[in-house]
């Protein structure tokens, strides 16, 4: 990964302070946690409460503010193997991404209809606890939690639980055309020829990347400390080119 330099929009201490509350979430919750510890939510507006593309927006933006505009990705072959680098632009990403519907249009399906609501972060971290995120249990948990009500052919309410396989899948389709923002995909083509389309993972890229910033700013800590005995708390409070200067000042 290349160097993603030094985020400019927080503090160096107040990053430090929101990984280490994030690092003990589950991993879907580790990213938006930041967005509660760096205080960035609106009065009253609770992470878990956030539709996922509302919730991933404020990360691309979190992460263009950190570390910048662009993001160095890659992405695996599946016919040869190999690996395919990116380069994506947050800001472009941006301008393409259009805000959710609410509420989402009910879905009509042979005979069906079907009032529904957004998934939300707490539907996601319902869903990653119970280790059912793509599959068939993982539709059936999402209509269960989302769905408001469902209408047959006839007029008479239905148990969202008695929906056909087909028509579940359907909705969760439906659920995504909504909410387009929580789930952005990119075309790649390897140099052997196969292409594929593959989805952007901000909330992966975000963690990871403040991850990688905070395991190279606890090193400078580190060697400012013993070399010149100054606290913690003293060396977080230097912007990031004068802990390089100290740094290479005693040849580190």
């Amino acid at each position: 990964m290349a160097d993603i330099g030094d985020p400019a929009a927080s503090t160096a201490a107040a990053l430090l302070a929101a990984w280490e509350t994030g690092a003990v979430e589950a991993p879907v919750d580790q990213a938006p946690s930041l967005l509660r510890t760096l205080e960035l939510l609106a009065p009253g507006v609770s992470v878990e409460q956030l539709a996922v593309g509302d919730c991933d927006a404020s990360l691309y933006r979190l992460r263009r503010e950190l570390f910048g505009d662009l993001v160095e990705a890659v992405a695996i072959c599946a016919q040869c193997g190999e690996e395919v680098e990116l380069e994506v632009s947050i800001s472009e990403l941006e301008q393409g991404l259009t805000a959710p519907e609410a509420p989402p249009p009910a879905l009509e399906l042979d005979g069906y209809t079907i009032s529904y609501r957004l998934p939300l972060n707490e539907d996601l971290s319902a869903l990653a606890a119970r280790g059912a995120q793509d599959d068939a249990a993982g539709v059936a948990e999402l209509i269960r939690r989302c769905v408001v009500s469902v209408r047959g052919p006839d007029g008479a309410a239905v148990p969202p639980g008695s929906l056909r396989t087909d028509v579940g899948g359907a909705l969760a389709d439906a659920m995504a055309a909504s909410d387009p923002g929580a789930s952005v995909e990119l075309a790649v083509t390897c140099p052997c020829g196969h292409a594929w389309v593959d989805e952007l993972d901000i909330r992966l890229i975000l963690w990871t990347d403040l991850t990688d910033w905070v395991g190279r700013t606890l090193t400078e800590v580190h060697h400012l400390a013993g070399s010149y005995g100054w606290s913690e708390a003293e060396i977080l409070t230097l912007p990031a080119w004068r802990r390089r200067w100290y740094l290479e000042a005693v040849g580190l």
